[in-house]
């Protein structure tokens, strides 16, 4: 905020009023301040594009010379860095450092400053989590029906307090305490640093714990459940391989498994899909970033059932159908 400066000072107007007075003369109105420059808002609703269960916001950067740039993000409550595709980050004219390759992906990090902003909320963004993928024009995989052009990821969610209305297509984003929660509520662990938010589901008289994925299109379950699953229950419907929606998630799926029935708190859902990963990739890599283990994460395919409210500072998560 800048700093005010009135166009009179109160003494000198004193002193005018007074010399005005003497002279008999009944005084004009005082002169109007200009008012102070307003500060950023609390809170922001902006739309919310969902394309192949997955959310996505437009995120509008400031170039160095004033001019806007509005992006397309996938808002993924699980994922790590604040990312952008190589020609969104050219084209805003951001410098980067040198680049270095994790799996199968480049990114480099971005060393001149980043304005963003979600509505006209401005982001709180690490500059050292600010990535740009290098050589890469889309963030998703080719079988995604939106490419998205860059990723607003769980450590800056974890900063708010966050509304993914899939229902009326709205997302909230605001500053923690100044919404009234709506729906019915349950624990939601978060993790420190990375921001992941930890939620429980039921399956087959089994309490599991899993990552609140926003970011996946598809519910995802460790093969070392889904494989006893098919043993216990042959009767359960199967395939092989990334079946239907599924197959957008990208990544290795070997199996795809219906499940007649989950419970999500006091919500029964009929016929969840879920895909598998590898024994190990949830209970001791992902696991090591939450609270407590988990077994898979709970995607799209679910959550777009759902107006999703996420109070990170308060570790909890509301419901409402």
């Amino acid at each position: 905020m800048r700093e005010y400066h009135p166009p009179v000072s109160h003494a000198l107007a004193v002193t005018v009023l007074a010399l005005i007075s003497a002279c008999g003369a009944k005084p004009g109105p005082e002169p109007s301040r200009p008012a102070e420059p307003a500060g950023p808002p609390d809170r922001v609703t902006v739309p919310l594009h969902v394309e192949g269960n997955r959310p996505f916001i437009d995120v509008t950067f400031r170039k160095p010379d004033g001019s806007k740039r509005s992006a397309r993000f996938l808002v993924d409550s699980g994922g790590g860095g604040f990312l952008i595709a190589e020609p969104i980050a050219r084209e805003l004219g951001l410098t980067l450092g040198e680049a270095v390759s994790e799996g199968d992906a480049k990114l480099a990090q971005v060393t001149s400053p980043v304005q963003a902003f979600v509505g006209d909320l401005p982001l709180e963004l690490d500059p050292k989590r600010i990535l740009v993928m290098i050589g890469k024009d889309r963030l998703l995989p080719p079988a995604a029906p939106e490419r998205g052009d860059g990723m607003f990821p769980g450590h800056v969610l974890a900063r708010y307090h966050v509304v993914f209305d899939y229902l009326e297509k709205k997302f909230t984003l605001a500053t923690p305490g100044v919404l009234r929660p709506e729906g019915e509520p349950m624990p939601m662990p978060v993790a420190e640093g990375s921001g992941f938010p930890r939620t429980e589901i039921q399956v087959d008289g089994a309490t599991l714990g899993v990552l609140l994925d926003t970011g996946a299109s598809f519910t995802m379950m460790s093969d070392a459940l889904i494989t006893p699953w098919r043993a216990a229950h042959p009767d359960w419907e199967w395939h092989a391989g990334a079946v239907g929606e599924a197959a957008t998630l990208g990544g290795p799926t070997t199996q795809t498994i219906i499940l007649p029935r989950i419970v999500w708190g006091t919500f029964e859902l009929p016929q969840v899909g879920v895909a598998d990963r590898k024994d190990g990739v949830f209970e001791r890599w992902m696991s090591s970033m939450m609270t407590a283990p988990i077994v898979g994460a709970l995607a799209g395919n679910v959550l777009e059932q759902f107006r999703v409210e996420l109070d990170y500072k308060n570790q909890k998560l509301y419901l409402k159908r």
